[in-house]
């Protein structure tokens, strides 16, 4: 056995069991790379928009018009999710946000770049959007195995927060202030090559089983299938409520709580959201090598309920420290009942149904964040910030007392779920 491979054996045997599988480190890559990209293009656009137009109004113009299209598109991308390799939808959603990025680097650079160019740009990603979020919740379980999912959930879900939070924003600062938004927007096309390379690359996976039935006629059994599942419907009600009150409105609150409540600068707030995006990422490198526990509607809801009382808390935090540290355990309980909820109903849901039982959940969650976003900006206005936090806070605890319905507890009685289980699920396999 020469020195190479011994080498590789080495490194393969010190990586964690998901990221041995060859697929889904390939997906993984590819994703985080693009997470990157999504970091920085999220600064970027945000400057350049300002410095074209500087009206708040029109960067929500630029940034609704991403996410409309998205939330009309969302059913029917189930339903194309379910009738085609999901890994080319993942594929063609990514080379057609990076062609979309790239134009806008290209008029960026020739300073040509207007904003009925962005609204229309982004209304294009927003569609790419539609089609690859279902897609990358369906892909996950054809390339991992059931005892290994909660372990990629979680690189998952790490990669968002440290990618697409930390590392993508400060690699957007320094490319702007050395190259301008032109090399910044280039670096987003780039990363979504990087990940269309790596889909590529991928062993294809057959198209689910084909219904022989209409789209339409797919998309209603599709719906039908998850009002059928109280654990689902509910909790898809249940956790749109949460974001919408609670952790949506945060994200407008916390700088106005930091500025205006407690007279910091920039810098504290910095500070105050890198602490709370490790907090996201610790919690979900810790799920992932505790793997999903037995009673998982239960810890889903336990931690999400855990994080609106968070909200609660921030409504009387009296300084930067106790806020960034209310904010870390409310990223890490968001987190870790995401995360959890990904990988059950990758495991729950047929497969042939998942990408339109994915898109209703998404579905739900895009339409309803930046509604959240704009109620807590009004009402932080109308009757204060921390007023607002009380409020959201209140609502989003009680919607988290679904949990005590023994329907949507069901899937805790399954045993599909805790580490025996996949010991035993791993067993049967092979």
């Amino acid at each position: 056995m020469g020195i190479r491979t011994v080498s590789r054996a080495v490194l393969a045997g010190r990586l964690p069991g998901s990221l041995r599988q060859r697929d889904f480190a390939l997906l993984w890559s590819g994703q985080t790379a693009s997470l990157i990209g999504d970091g920085i293009y999220t600064i970027t656009l945000a400057l350049e928009t300002l410095r074209i137009s500087n009206h708040a109004s029109t960067l929500s113009y630029v940034l609704a018009a991403r996410t409309a299209p998205a939330v009309a598109a969302m059913l029917l991308a189930g339903v194309i999710v379910d009738r085609l390799p999901r890994r080319l939808v993942v594929l063609g959603a990514d080379l057609g946000r990076g062609l979309s990025v790239a134009v806008v680097a290209g008029l960026t650079a020739a300073h040509a770049l207007t904003v009925p160019e962005l609204i229309a740009i982004s209304a294009v990603i927003g569609l790419g959007d539609a089609f690859f979020y279902p897609a990358y919740s369906a892909i996950v379980p054809e390339v991992l195995p059931a005892e290994l999912r909660t372990q990629g959930n979680a690189f998952n879900s790490a990669s968002q927060v440290v990618g697409g939070s930390l590392a993508g924003p400060a690699v957007a600062g320094v490319l702007i202030a050395v190259f301008g938004a032109a090399a910044a927007f280039g670096a987003d096309a780039a990363s979504f090559l990087v990940s269309a390379a790596c889909l590529a690359v991928m062993r294809p996976v057959p198209a689910p089983a084909s219904t022989g039935a209409g789209m339409l006629a797919d998309a209603k059994e599709g719906l039908r299938w998850v009002r059928g599942q109280p654990w689902l419907w509910y909790g898809i009600w249940a956790g749109g409520l949460l974001n919408f009150a609670a952790f949506s409105p945060a994200a407008v609150l916390a700088p106005l709580l930091v500025r205006d409540i407690l007279h910091e600068g920039a810098v504290a707030y910095g500070l105050v959201f890198a602490v709370a995006g490790a907090g996201g990422g610790a919690a979900a490198l810790l799920v992932g090598c505790l793997g999903p526990p037995r009673r998982i509607v239960t810890v889903i809801w336990a931690a999400w309920g855990t994080g609106c009382l968070t909200v609660l808390g921030l409504s009387v935090a009296p300084g930067v420290v106790p806020v960034a540290a209310l904010l870390a355990l409310a990223f890490a309980m968001l987190t870790v009942g995401n995360l959890l909820w990904h990988t059950m109903m990758q495991r729950l849901v047929p497969a042939q149904i998942l990408g339109r039982a994915s898109s209703v959940d998404w579905l739900f969650s895009l339409s309803l964040k930046p509604l959240g976003v704009l109620v807590g900006g009004v009402l932080a206005t109308s009757i204060g910030v921390r007023e607002t936090f009380l409020l959201g806070g209140a609502i989003a605890t009680a919607a988290s007392l679904v949990v005590v319905s023994p329907r949507v507890r069901e899937p805790d009685r399954s045993g599909l779920f805790g580490r025996d289980a996949d010991r035993s699920d791993s067993s049967h396999r092979t």
